[in-house]
């Protein structure tokens, strides 16, 4: 909310008449985007609270409360949805991490070569509009999702990154909570499984393009990175690739690595952990106390299975620090799904079965 009169004025005259039914305001005030109302409650916090939230959400605002000796500070955010304009920021960051794809992708497969021929680029220009898709289809799902449950929430911010493949995915800013965890359930699912889809697709696609090359013929000492495979992978594999003679291997091409790599981030969003897209999933199908202890089961597998791929190790590390494990509480836990979003929850159980790999990445080298 810009930091002006006449928009204070504004929020005021809206907020001031749902107030003055429960809280004698003695002041307003604005601490930088928030509004800020000193008040003296005319009956206990807790009979008004909630009534009093559920009406500011409904105006735009989300409220909350503070006490402050005998005064309760009750701060606003206005989480109204802005004017209409052209997202220069998102676009920016969009086009920057197409070329970060198409860099990351032909400097695996040709090295620092890439940067004296440019037509090299090509195989990565493959990757990034064969990758992009995925990630595409995966954040606008949650987007929709998001407005289709009127959310505040801006278009997403793709990052460029100089990782592995190009990025490192992309970022939705909200400024409203989840109102109820059907919501919550709403959001969390409609990512995984809308990426889902192309991902499958787009490696099917590469499948039956594939080449097999003779391990033979290529020169000692030469160094591959092998993909693990995960269940769906395996299984689209053996149904679309002809049987692959003993000393012959499947080249990785563009579309097939881009597939992988939609259900490698298909599979990390579905882990239950915290704010990752499996922890709103499970928090909203299972509640608070089943999830935490749900992502503490899965820290914990992932820390067995680091010493297998080290790999693991680091995304404890993130779990426990940077995501965390317990999921912040929707503004009305009493909603619970109805049978429609429970099934569409045990799928997406499922689905982080069938993309989960246990070694995703091994580097071997021909003897």
């Amino acid at each position: 909310m810009p930091d002006n009169s006449a928009e204070l004025r504004e929020a005021g005259k809206l907020l001031y008449p749902l107030f003055r039914e429960h809280v004698a305001v003695e002041a307003i005030y604005h601490r930088g985007e928030d509004l800020i109302f000193k008040s003296t409650p005319k009956i206990p916090l807790e009979e008004f609270k909630d009534k009093l939230s559920r009406q500011a959400f409904e105006a735009g605002f989300y409220l909350a409360f503070f006490q402050d000796g005998d005064s309760l500070l009750i701060m606003a955010k206005d989480i109204r949805p802005q004017k209409t304009r052209i997202p220069w920021l998102n676009i920016l960051l969009f086009v920057l991490t197409l070329a970060s794809m198409i860099i990351a992708y032909g400097y695996i497969k040709f090295e620092s070569e890439i940067f004296r021929d440019f037509s090299l680029m090509a195989e990565g220009i493959k990757f990034a509009l064969a990758l992009m898709p995925i990630l595409l289809f995966h954040e606008f799902g949650h987007y929709l999702a998001a407005r289709r449950n009127k959310a505040n929430v801006s278009l997403p911010y793709f990052i460029p990154a100089p990782t592995l493949i190009g990025t490192l995915g992309a970022v939705i800013k909200s400024r409203s909570p989840f109102k109820t965890r059907r919501e919550l359930f709403d959001v969390g699912a409609a990512g995984p499984l809308a990426g889902f889809v192309p991902a499958v697709i787009i490696l099917a696609v590469g499948f039956s393009n594939a080449d097999i090359i003779n391990i033979g013929q290529q020169p000692l000492g030469t160094g591959h990175l092998l993909m693990g495979q995960s269940l769906i992978y395996y299984l689209l594999k053996i149904l679309i690739v002809p049987p692959i003679p003993e000393g012959y291997t499947l080249i990785m091409s563009p579309t097939i690595f881009a597939g992988w790599v939609g259900l490698f981030v298909t599979m990390i969003n579905l882990m239950p952990v915290g704010q990752l897209d499996g922890g709103h999933i499970t928090y909203a199908l299972f509640g608070r106390k089943p999830q935490f202890y749900l992502a503490w089961i899965i820290v914990a597998g992932l820390v067995v299975m680091g010493f297998f791929w080290p790999g693991w190790f680091v995304w404890a590390f993130l779990a426990v620090v940077i995501i965390k494990l317990k999921h912040p509480p929707t503004m009305n836990d009493k909603v619970k799904l109805d049978q429609k979003r429970v099934i569409l929850g045990w799928v997406s159980i499922v689905l982080f079965i069938l993309t989960f790999i246990p070694i995703p990445l091994k580097f071997v080298i021909v003897q």
